[in-house]
């Protein structure tokens, strides 16, 4: 048995799709590019967690050494374990994670294929100039395997080129990329399962945190007054579990806030309780302002959400009402 199928066979099945096409010393190298990573970000959020620590007033001290000392005891040990990994004093690879989607000729009816490449160490021309919504001749990509109808590609800065199609050259094919744009929730039936949306909303209610495998979860309710029925969107967010009392993924200071929500998930709809339901992943984000580039699709949604919440208090009360319903049948 040589070393790549030995490697293969001690890993999760996931993990093997990922690198069956690479060999032994390019899955070392990837591997410890994934569980480098992952122990700095846990030490990250230990060390803020540690920083931010404060004594509220009128509470125990005995309690809260008690806390700071285990805070202390983890970072020790992720110190530790990256030392004795070797990984302590490597720097991390800087990368770019960019969505594709291949390209259709007007004449054929081939189904577009979509991918996700990473770039590791991309130059600085490629952060500065790759640009949403531009067709490009890339070479150099390194296929990574594929999940479901996701290609998944890899590729360095210097190796990689990515030439942008003259106008005549995009002419050839059929139209690959829609303009982001706000989707009231009104019009939410349009888009597919699965897809990618944006959409601006009154946060009506944050809810608690609470661990489902191994990750942190939290259920965000908006609204933005589009529609009198299924007025509500619950939006799941998730971040991986570092310790029980780490930041929650959404701050509950929120609650009242018009916000732009971008590369959300659709979901199935809880037609139980009629509420649209998304997910929100590592591609999602979300705004309180709107004056950058990346959100100025969100500015007319943004003001006109803001203009109707403002003269809506009842319907707030009584949408306050409907999630405090779902969330007690939830928890019964």
């Amino acid at each position: 048995m040589d070393a790549k199928c030995l490697m293969l066979a001690t890993i999760t099945s996931e993990l093997q799709k990922q690198h069956e096409d690479m060999n032994a010393f390019d899955m070392i190298e990837h591997l410890k590019t994934l569980y480098q990573e992952q122990a700095r970000i846990e030490r990250f959020e230990v060390s803020k967690a540690l920083f931010s620590a404060k004594l509220s007033e009128g509470s125990l001290v005995s309690p809260h050494v008690l806390k700071m000392i285990g805070q202390s005891q983890m970072e020790s040990s992720i110190e530790k374990g990256l030392k004795d990994s070797g990984l302590g004093n490597r720097e991390v690879t800087p990368f770019m994670r960019i969505r594709v989607v291949g390209l259709s000729y007007k004449t054929r009816g081939e189904k577009p294929k979509e991918g996700i490449v990473t770039i590791w160490n991309p130059t600085q021309k490629q952060r500065q100039e790759l640009v949403e919504g531009e067709a490009y001749a890339i070479a150099g990509l390194i296929p990574l395997g594929s999940d479901s109808d996701v290609l998944h590609l890899q590729t360095r800065g210097s190796t990689t080129k990515w030439l942008p199609l003259s106008s005549n050259a995009k002419q050839q094919f059929k139209p690959f990329f829609s303009s982001r744009k706000s989707i009231p929730l009104s019009s939410l039936s349009s888009i597919p399962l699965s897809n990618e949306f944006d959409v601006v909303a009154f946060v009506v209610h944050v809810g608690e945190v609470y661990t489902s495998n191994q990750q942190k979860k939290q259920w965000v309710f908006v609204t933005d007054g589009s529609i009198m029925m299924d007025k509500l969107l619950a939006i799941c967010f998730c971040s991986p579990l570092i310790d029980h009392d780490s930041f929650p993924p959404i701050n509950y200071n929120l609650t009242g806030s018009t916000v732009g929500f971008c590369n959300l998930i659709k979901k199935e709809k809880d037609h139980t309780n009629h509420v649209w339901v998304a997910d929100a992943n590592e591609n999602s984000t979300y705004y309180l302002k709107f004056d950058s580039q990346h959100c100025s699709h969100l500015q007319n949604a943004a003001s006109s959400v803001t203009r109707w919440a403002s003269k809506s208090s009842l319907i707030m009360d009584k949408l306050k009402e409907k999630v405090f319903d779902i969330i007690g049948d939830c928890k019964a």
